[in-house]
């Protein structure tokens, strides 16, 4: 112990020196201090040279090795998503009648008619292939045949050479040629005049349009019991026909775009639309399974949210229904990398960003009578991120504001001449300066600017007016003590020496603190802390140079008689009194001495200490994990409305995953087999998937159903695979699955596929409640795709993935960031103070500080995210300073453990105080956010400012009452060189001038047994003295003669 004591005396006394004789330098040269302090921001700020803003979710929250990461870029360079969903919710007390139904056309016309840079919708988006060749709306009443049937029995077809013109295949299938007729001429319609599709027009059921074309066709696409010449016939048909006139038939079809909604029941037909019945909308909605638009297999019920049944388990009414549009960015273009300050989920063009714009302000704007309109465009995450910053940056702007005017009021007197504005913009200012080199020299280092950073103004001006009202609470503790007889120069020597080695516990505890972060796993948080580290260095720096020369400044223009707010004004008479802050908190201690002398008092705080100690260990057990990117949108936002409406109206999906393979061939189709049987068991027994839709599952069906293959293996050899998939991906029910291939070459209708580059297929989750079920479903379908080894390259890969992956890490990332976080300090906090009971003590504050955050962040409806945990850790950061002030200023003074506590309290209370009452007013207008960025800012801090100042000024004086380290007079220690105890003009700068009781006092007999001098600016300048600190600033500490 006598070891780290003379430690202690070294450290401290050394420090308090060097910012004595500092002090003395800054007051005398305030102006090349000022000129310095600008230089060297200006030169940090070249490191803004190589800004640049990282605002991809998955390049922010996870590793860069990570899973997610690894296997995004392999899908960059082989097989790159280049479509854009966009969706809407159309929300009506029943959106299944007719007018329902026309306004949503009215609606998809206004958006049809975008138009950006000359192209609409029809232009950009991304298109598919027909399910079926064979549904046509062209058909007569009396034949049961298709026509292709008879021209096949009939030979035509053998006469038809492949490279005949078009028109001959426009004549067989008229309605799915990319021209602008939609009517069949007369020439064209004498082909069909015997023939039906099986349809018997003659029934009343059938209801026809106006051209005798049928309204719905419920035989073709529906559910009826299909008879022979219906679906098996087409089937047969397709079978049937030679390859080069099926091939001729298939690439010369009109392919469409992908989109969505009830309208293509009546494939977006005007007349249809306008004069359809409620009856006809349940019937097709209850009877289609195909698409009269495109003949693919569809169920329009899963459109459809809010859906009311009758007895029967028919579809009656629904009260939502969603409408769906594609887009596909083409390639070789310039991508946006960054679209705002919000997080980015997918990068597009500028034009396509256009289209989603408009698509955005149509669906917004667009109202009707008791009709909800609700759009999700693939930009809206981003944009919706970015405003939530943006306009609650305006609250936290006011905030900032209300905080200003509270530390010019609490940094001076109420009166004109000894108000401190410009002495508080400049120390704003130092905290802009100090942000501004925290921002540039980490940029020089190649980190990059992230949303986090929003956080990062709030940080510094909490933690720089907090050292500011340290250095200003010992100036005028200095000033009640010495009053006016001293020189500025030493004045602002004494000041500092207080305040100095304080701020510079505080400021490297912080420093190293966030310094730990740079060895977390998540970028975005490594970036931040990076930031914030040098960030808060370079305030420190500036605190006691920049702010400590204007002090100086400040101090002669009182002197001078120069007005506070204009100073060009030169007071002629001293002012009238005026109220100080520093009264009240005179008050105020006496009647805290009291209480801190009473033991019922003291057994109150323990006690009340150990019941939110209870509640925040039970609230940190209970506390869930969980990161949902849908939290960072304000609640009032579109898409926050949006999200909400589908869990609340479309409850039945979950996320859908892909599974990718690279190259393959017939080879890997055993291992295809053995996953599928995989995904089939774990859909059997409803085991984290719902379902899977695979294209080697309906490869196996055509296989069977159209080329007599009576099992898989029969095909899977290198002269039938390549072919009968290329047959499989031209046919029918194969056509969809095109996209789901990357070819090395182009894929040709009759001709075997080239060598397969890439493929996919999709897998449906049930929906998660958190990451308890989520990341054990993406932990079984990985396993189940790696096991089955499909390819040398397989994995299962959706967007979501990244948040589920932050869920893994992100509470073992929050604990150890804390844990190095506090063994940091610890460190510091020892090295500095050298004492261990106070270092123990520092370290118990800020465990139960942190305990109490978590655990009440759980009763406050809070749940551990990326966001969160940030906010924690910078919590670390404020709650440090709080008990550090305290114990430092306790160590440095002298009597017994209650003068001693008292001491540190009038001291050093009201500046610790004032700093976090100022961290509360920067949040207050926070708490009206929308923004569960601000709001998680707002409760993290809240709760760290309330635990924080209680345990720094309530709980650890308690404590140092009764097992703090005693004084000099209790135990002999040597007072502590150039601290306020031994120095004859400061012994009594804690108390005032008027305080009825002034606590410490001079060890004079132990001071001289020592042979120790006082340190003053009068026998600074003995040669005794200097020769202490030597010509490098150097101290070794003489005793005795």
């Amino acid at each position: 112990m006598k070891l780290l004591q003379k430690a202690s005396r070294f450290i401290i006394g050394g420090l308090e020196s060097i910012f004595y004789r500092w002090g003395i330098f800054v007051s005398r040269h305030p102006y090349p201090i000022i000129v310095l302090s600008i230089v060297f921001t200006l030169l940090s700020g070249m490191g803004f040279l190589n800004f640049r803003q990282e605002h991809q979710a998955n390049l922010l929250w996870i590793p860069p090795s990570s899973d997610y990461n690894v296997n995004q870029e392999w899908l960059d360079n082989n097989y790159k998503n280049n479509r854009r969903d966009q969706m809407i919710i159309f929300q009506s007390d029943n959106v299944l009648t007719p007018q329902s139904i026309q306004r949503m056309f009215e609606l998809h016309k206004r958006i049809a008619g975008i138009t950006i840079n000359g192209k609409t919708f029809e232009d950009i988006c991304t298109k598919v292939p027909l399910g079926n060749i064979f549904h046509t709306d062209k058909r007569r009443r009396r034949r049961d045949t298709l026509a292709t049937e008879t021209l096949l029995n009939d030979q035509v077809v053998e006469e038809v050479p492949a490279e005949q013109d078009d028109a001959f295949y426009r004549e067989l299938w008229p309605d799915y040629y990319d021209d602008e007729e939609e009517e069949v001429s007369k020439d064209d319609s004498n082909l069909w005049e015997d023939y039906d599709y099986g349809y018997d027009y003659d029934d009343d059921e059938v209801a026809v349009s106006a051209n005798n074309d049928p309204r719905i066709d419920f035989e073709a696409f529906g559910k009826l019991e299909e008879e022979e010449g219906d679906e098996e016939s087409a089937k047969k048909g397709l079978k049937e026909l030679p390859p080069d006139i099926k091939c001729g038939i298939v690439t010369r079809l009109r392919e469409k775009c992908v989109k969505g909604n009830l309208l293509e029941i009546w494939r977006y037909k005007e007349d249809l639309i306008y004069s359809t019945t409620q009856q006809e909308i349940l019937d097709a909605i209850n009877l289609l399974e195909r698409n009269p638009w495109t003949s693919h297999k569809i169920d329009f019920i899963s459109q459809l949210g809010g859906v009311v049944r009758n007895a029967s388990g028919h579809v009656i009414s629904a009260n939502a229904a969603r409408m769906y549009w594609n887009l596909k960015i083409p390639d070789n273009v310039e991508l946006v990398t960054h679209q705002g300050s919000g997080v980015e989920l997918e990068l597009a063009d500028q034009y396509t960003l256009d289209w989603e714009q408009e698509f955005i302000d149509i669906a917004l704007n667009t109202s009707y009578p008791d009709v909800t309109i609700l759009p999700n465009a693939a930009k809206s995450f981003s944009d919706i991120s970015a405003d939530a910053i943006f306009f609650d940056a305006v609250k936290m702007a006011a905030g900032y504001m209300i905080m200003f005017i509270y530390t010019i009021l609490m940094l001076g007197k109420l009166n004109t001449l000894e108000l401190k504005m410009y002495l508080s913009i400049t120390g704003i200012v130092s905290v802009g300066m100090g942000l501004a080199i925290g921002i540039g020299l980490s940029s020089l280092l190649g980190y990059p600017y992230t949303p986090l950073h929003a956080a990062l103004p709030f940080l510094c001006l909490g933690i720089g007016i907090d050292d500011m009202f340290v250095i200003v609470q010992c100036w005028f503790n200095m000033k009640r003590s010495e009053g006016n007889n001293l020189p500025l120069d030493e004045s602002v020597g004494i000041a500092l020496k207080h305040a100095g080695v304080s701020v510079t516990i505080t400021t490297l505890t912080d420093v190293f603190a966030f310094g730990v972060g740079a060895v977390t796993r998540m970028p975005g948080l490594e970036s931040f802390c990076v930031c914030t580290a040098i960030a808060l260095g370079s305030i420190y720096i500036l605190q006691i140079t920049w702010f400590t020369a204007f002090l100086s400044l400040d101090e002669k223009r009182i002197e001078s008689g120069r007005d506070g707010l204009i100073p060009c004004y030169v007071h002629k008479n001293p002012p009238s009194p005026s109220w100080e802050p520093s009264n009240l908190v005179t008050k105020f201690m006496q009647i805290y001495k009291k209480c801190l002398a009473s033991h019922l008092f003291k057994g109150l705080v323990i006690l009340f200490s150990l019941t939110c100690l209870g509640f925040g260990i039970w609230g940190s057990i209970l506390i869930k994990q969980k990161f949902d990117p849908v939290l960072i949108l304000p609640k009032d936002s579109y898409l926050r409305k949006w999200v909400d409406l589908n869990d609340k109206l479309f409850p039945a999906g979950g996320w859908s995953a892909n599974v990718y393979s690279g190259p393959i061939n017939h080879t890997n189709m055993e291992n295809f087999e053995r996953l599928e049987q995989g995904l089939q068991q774990l859909v059997d027994n409803q085991d984290h998937i719902r379902s899977f839709d695979s294209w080697w599952r309906e490869l196996k069906n055509y296989a069977r159903d159209f080329k007599n293959f009576t099992s898989w293996t029969d095909f899977t050899n290198e002269e039938d695979f390549p072919l009968l998939l290329s047959d499989f991906l031209f046919s029918t029910d194969g056509g969809r699955f095109r996209i789901n291939f990357k070819f090395d070459g182009d894929l040709e209708c009759g001709k075997p596929t080239p060598p397969i580059k890439a493929s996919k297929f999709s897998v449906a989750f049930f929906i998660f409640d958190g990451p308890e079920e989520h990341i054990p479903a993406k932990q079984t379908l990985q396993a189940l795709v790696s096991e089955a080894a499909i390819s040398d390259t397989a994995f299962s890969h959706v967007k979501i993935y990244a948040a589920w992956e932050t869920d893994e890490i992100i509470g073992t990332e929050l604990w150890r960031n804390i844990g190095l976080a506090i063994m940091a300090v610890a460190i510091v906090t020892l090295i500095l103070i050298a004492n261990i009971q106070i270092c123990l003590l520092v370290i118990v504050c800020v465990l139960l500080t942190l305990t109490d955050i978590v655990g009440f962040l759980h009763f406050w409806n809070m749940t551990i995210d990326i966001i969160s945990c940030v906010s924690i850790v910078l919590a670390i950061g404020l709650c440090v300073d709080y008990s550090v002030h305290v114990a430092h200023a306790y160590l440095v003074s002298q009597g017994t453990r209650l003068e001693k506590s008292m001491n540190a309290l009038q001291t050093i209370g009201p500046a610790v105080f004032n700093g976090g009452f100022t961290t509360f007013l920067a949040l207050v207008l926070l708490g009206f956010s929308q923004s569960q960025i601000f709001l998680t800012f707002f409760k993290v801090f809240i709760l760290t400012v309330s635990f924080g100042l209680f345990h720094g000024l309530v709980l650890l004086p308690v404590l140092l009452t009764i097992i703090g380290p005693l004084g000099t007079e209790e135990d002999s220690s040597a007072p502590v060189l150039g601290s306020s105890a031994v120095s004859p003009q400061s012994s009594a700068a804690s108390s005032g001038q008027n305080s009825p009781t002034k606590f410490g006092h001079k060890n004079m007999a132990f001071i001289q047994e020592c042979g120790l001098e006082v340190l003053s600016a009068e026998n600074l300048d003995k040669p005794r003295l200097k020769s202490m600190f030597g010509k490098k600033g150097s101290w070794d500490v003489e005793v005795g003669s």
